[in-house]
């Protein structure tokens, strides 16, 4: 069984929009923050070695409204390992209820020259345990 890469947050009454309930725009920042921790977390964010995970495209489905006060816990698994790229998943979840849930394509690029690169095997390594293609 693949493990979940599980972060949590306290959500902020700066989050919170005109309505009264968590923007949009925070959701992103919550998928973004569980997606570095758990990559910073396998070694792949040290930019010594000479490349980087950059976000390709992201999809995210509201599924129902959050508000403040409240810790949000995000979950992350990589659904799809390709040849330049990975897949991830993620679901936000509040008081043990699914409030939305996203989809990411991460390219891994060098960063001196800005291109994709084919994913190294220690990459590739560092991402099996969490390799779930059903989670979503």
């Amino acid at each position: 069984m693949a493990l979940l890469y599980t972060t949590q947050f306290p959500l902020r009454f700066c989050d919170t929009d005109a309505l009264g309930h968590i923007n949009n725009a925070t959701y992103s920042v919550l998928y973004e923050a569980g997606r570095t921790d758990m990559l910073a977390e396998l070694g792949l964010l040290d930019k010594a070695g000479g490349f980087s995970p950059v976000i390709a495209r992201i999809e995210i489905d509201f599924l129902r409204e959050m508000n403040w006060p409240g810790v949000v816990t995000v979950q992350t698994a990589v659904h799809r390992v390709g040849n330049k790229s990975f897949h991830l998943r993620q679901r936000a979840m509040l008081g043990g209820e699914l409030a939305s849930r996203a989809a990411s394509v991460m390219a891994v690029i060098d960063i001196n020259t800005r291109r994709a690169v084919v994913l190294h095997d220690a990459w590739r390594a560092a991402m099996l345990p969490y390799v779930d293609e059903a989670f979503g």
